[in-house]
């Protein structure tokens, strides 16, 4: 007989929290690993400014192209966790070894295009000459450990699927321990620079993957993986790609309005490039508050909707909502009360860190506006309408940043006007897809009511 899952079974707002709580921390060591590189180029690196405007001018590409294929994972999230909560044990099996197929399949032609196209995406965002080569050479490095990464981020999407949240964050957390150590010594040691960063994420890239299908080959969760099993499976990869896709689309145009702002910021100079590049690991660290709430939404309302509990799904929206935004605006108050002390761990430039609180008062002291929008958003990929938020966001996020960037910032071409597109967008954003979820909501209820007469 099979265990009860806490996604469908018991209280909602106390399993719903213990769920997320690993999400959150997961997300958080990633970024402290990803941040990791910018504390130590920053610090002991030659020419440390140059070297920490290097490594921030390729967030928001290398962002883009991991943000597509974790929001991509999404279709294997839900797919996995719909077979889940209809204990559909063999539909998992199939939905399993195919998303990690994907990833070898979908992460080898994007290395190869990461390693032969870097230099020209930045130029293209008009990175300066005086940090253009060092950006090229960490974003190709970068790029060489793509097909693990994306072997991980769709065996960590079968685990949460299936409610496991624990174990992708041991697995982050010893990861990252390899990042941090390879950083020290090929920066301090080696003298190595932005190449020694990025040898450190290639290395943890890999140990993440070989971790996760470790965890598999013990058969977790009635899952055993083999490479034997490793198959296209139409059925599950269609159902993967006709969720996942619009996803990843989703973050793709999302990030690549990033890029806009990137191009804005670039226009002020290294010293705001730097200060860009240091504010903004706590913008991520507000984003995986949010990101962390949709991923529960996602697990939850999929595997409630495999279970037809479909009663369940307004009371996990109200919880993810009211949770999450708790959560942020505490992370947010604590940011811009030890804003500066917070942005002096990444350098000793006062200039530098001046410059970094405009984001913190700009952006991160009103992330929670974000939350609503992105929560809704998940909630109508769990029901399998992965295309409404994807269109939602291209008008409200993608169009209205870029548009904002085009016309309004050069009214008023101020650092302060570019992060205001932030607020702007999510508001945009937010307001269509609230419509969109009661809409698709009732149509749901009213749908599983005719069923039961």
């Amino acid at each position: 007989m099979d265990t009860p899952s806490p996604l469908t079974h018991g209280n909602i707002a106390k399993n719903y929290t213990l769920f997320i709580i690993p999400i959150i921390l997961t997300g958080f060591l990633q970024q402290f690993y990803n941040s990791a590189d910018s504390m130590i180029v920053g610090n002991f690196a030659k020419n440390g400014a140059t070297a920490l405007a290097a490594v921030g001018s390729t967030a928001s590409l290398c962002g883009l192209i991991a943000t597509f294929f974790t929001n991509l994972s999404v279709g294997t999230n839900v797919v996995c966790a719909r077979m889940c909560g209809a204990n559909d044990h063999e539909g998992l099996d199939r939905a399993f070894h195919t998303s990690v197929l994907m990833g070898i399949l979908f992460g080898i032609p994007l290395m190869l295009i990461g390693i032969l196209g870097s230099r020209y995406l930045l130029e293209l965002m008009g990175t300066p000459n005086n940090v253009i080569d060092k950006a090229t050479l960490y974003m190709r490095l970068f790029f060489v450990g793509a097909p693990a990464n994306l072997v991980y981020f769709f065996a960590s999407a079968t685990l949460r699927a299936v409610g496991d949240t624990k174990r992708p964050l041991y697995i982050l957390a010893l990861s990252g321990i390899v990042n941090v150590i390879l950083n020290i010594i090929c920066v301090v040691g080696f003298g190595l620079g932005v190449s020694g960063v990025a040898i450190g994420t290639v290395a943890s890239q890999i140990v993440s993957a070989v971790l996760v299908l470790m965890v598999f080959s013990k058969g977790s969760h009635g899952l055993h993986f083999s490479f034997s099993k490793l198959k296209i499976h139409k059925k599950e990869f269609w159902e993967i790609l006709t969720i996942g896709v619009p996803a990843g689309f989703n973050g793709i145009l999302f990030n690549l309005s990033n890029v806009f702002i990137q191009s804005a910021i670039n226009s002020f100079g290294k010293t705001t490039m730097a200060a860009h590049s240091v504010a903004w690991n706590y913008m991520c660290f507000a984003f995986y508050f949010a990101n962390s709430g949709e991923q529960g939404v996602v697990c939850f309302v999929g595997q409630n909707m495999g279970a037809k509990k479909y009663e369940r799904i307004g009371k996990i929206v109200k919880t993810a909502i009211a949770v999450t935004s708790f959560l942020t605006v505490i992370f947010s108050a604590i940011v811009v009360v030890f804003g500066k002390p917070l942005l002096s761990v990444f350098t000793t430039d006062k200039e530098v860190v001046s410059i970094g609180m405009v984001q913190i008062y700009s952006a991160i002291s009103i992330y929670v506006l974000y939350v609503p929008g992105i929560i809704f958003g998940g909630a109508l990929r769990g029901m399998g309408k992965s295309m409404l938020p994807t269109l939602i966001n291209i008008l409200g996020i993608c169009a209205v940043r870029i548009g904002w960037i085009s016309f309004v910032w050069p009214l008023n071409p101020t650092l302060e006007m570019v992060y205001y597109s932030f607020p702007v967008t999510w508001i945009a954003s937010g307001l269509p897809m609230l419509v969109m979820y009661i809409i698709v909501k009732r149509k749901l209820m009213k749908k599983a009511h005719a069923q039961q007469i």
